[in-house]
């Protein structure tokens, strides 16, 4: 089975509501851990990781591991703010499934990553105080 790169950039502000700790924001695995990320310019936060590459017998690739969740037509990163009462302030899905087995044969031949950037300067919270998550589109490209 075949390793490949990923790299997210989170370029946000977080939730509308949360308290801010270290290590309290990051890339959640499996178990629920959450894996902080690397300051970069201007307050962004870059996740480098690595999944296995189960199949690439269709359009789209099936990427398993640590930070792959869902079923393989809908697999997703979470990206998680916690509370620090526990729980979660806030987690955002960030899609998989929309890398292709062309991007991976490509990244894999040239030794290179796939990247996404996620831009998120305008948090939200409901009426009653609750931070609005959900779904967020990335789009995963060459670095």
């Amino acid at each position: 089975m075949h390793a490949i790169t990923l790299q997210l950039i989170y370029d946000g502000k977080g939730p509308a509501l949360w308290t801010p700790a270290p290590g309290a924001f990051g890339l959640q695995d499996k178990a629920g851990a959450l894996h902080v990320g690397k300051a970069a310019a201007a307050g962004a936060v870059v996740f480098d990781f690595t999944l296995q590459v189960k199949s690439l017998d269709s359009e789209i690739a099936v990427l398993t591991g640590d930070f792959a969740h869902g079923s393989p037509a809908e697999r997703f990163l979470y990206l998680g703010w916690a509370n620090t009462a526990g729980g979660f302030a806030q987690r955002l899905k960030l899609p998989l499934f929309n890398i292709t087995s062309a991007q991976v044969r490509e990244a894999l031949a040239k030794g290179t990553p796939l990247m996404a950037t996620l831009v998120d300067h305008h948090p939200k919270a409901t009426s009653t105080g609750a931070n609005i998550g959900g779904a967020r589109a990335v789009d995963w490209t060459l670095a």
